[in-house]
């Protein structure tokens, strides 16, 4: 039973770094979202003639305002995509660690259980011999 309750905790552990990496990348998408969301806000501020920009390597290259609004809505729509797979997927994964540790503790629960009652055999032999 022991084995089991090392099994199960080591599945467990493995839950939780892939919560942790998975959270990572929640938070990294979330950071992309605002900062496309900012670039967004500030092209709806520009007049047509504006002259944009989009940097290609290590060279500016001149954009169409149209175009790049475009980019950008693109940019956000993939992003909020990204979110809720990621989202989905972090809840899912959190959901087997959740039963992951419940089956932990109802194993601890079955040792402890066990422990007691082993232990109550003893005093009981000690008490008729």
């Amino acid at each position: 039973m022991a084995a089991a309750v090392d099994a199960e905790m080591a599945k467990y552990r493995s839950y939780q770094d892939e919560i942790v990496q998975k959270r990572t990348a929640l938070q990294q998408l979330m950071a992309q979202q605002n900062e496309n969301e900012m670039v967004q806000q500030e092209l709806q501020l520009l007049k047509e003639d504006s002259n944009v920009y989009k940097m290609v390597g290590p060279v500016l290259l001149k954009n169409e305002l149209e175009e790049a609004k475009l980019t950008v809505s693109k940019r956000l729509e993939f992003i909020v995509g990204e979110l809720k797979r990621a989202e989905s997927s972090l809840q899912k994964l959190e959901g087997k660690a959740n039963e992951t540790a419940k089956n932990i503790n109802e194993l601890q629960g079955l040792m402890q259980k066990a422990a007691v009652e082993a232990a109550q055999a003893i005093q009981a032999q000690h008490a008729k011999g």
